[in-house]
């Protein structure tokens, strides 16, 4: 491995091993090239560091750990999806939008869209409940199809299909 030269007051979060989850501050103070010195006592060979710890830049790159009830011992990673910033500013409607918006609200139409998403098979999905709840899997291919898609590459399909159903609509 190669840990930085300069890593006084890097964090890092064991990923692996029995403080699986603990954050750790590199101490100022390295007594030897041979171990990288934690904060809080305890150390770690550097050959060892992208195996066993994940760098921590910011609160964004924290693993959220969470204990197993049914045994204490095991913990397990919660995913945290980081909050997306909007890249565009919103724009005030023109006089012809506030119109339009304010004429057409009787008027609700379905859109159809079709999104490719990558999911689990009805078979895999039937063996997966086997060991899960039906809510919780149901929550977990959520969030794994809520991945696959990204905001910028969403506005831009929603434009496309908002505009060929519109072409479609007044034709």
């Amino acid at each position: 491995m190669a840990v930085e030269k300069n890593t006084e007051g890097a964090k890092y979060q064991w990923i692996k091993g029995e403080r699986f989850g603990d954050i750790v501050t590199v101490a100022d103070d390295q007594k030897d090239g041979k171990w990288l010195y934690f904060t809080d006592g305890n150390r770690i060979n550097p050959d060892l560091v992208d195996e066993f710890l994940l760098k921590v830049e910011s609160d964004r790159d924290v693993l959220h750990v969470s204990d197993n009830q049914q045994n204490p011992q095991a913990k397990t990673i919660e995913t945290v999806k980081p909050k997306q910033e909007v890249t565009e500013p919103v724009k005030d409607a023109s006089i012809m939008g506030k119109m339009i918006t304010k004429m057409s609200k009787k008027n609700v139409v379905n859109v159809p869209i079709k999104l490719n998403l990558n999911i689990p098979t009805p078979q895999l999905y039937a063996m997966l409940s086997e060991g899960m709840e039906e809510e919780d899997l149901n929550d977990e291919i959520m969030e794994v199809a809520l991945q696959q898609i990204e905001i910028n590459n969403l506005t831009e399909y929603l434009k496309e299909n908002i505009s060929t159903f519109l072409s479609e609509y007044y034709s």
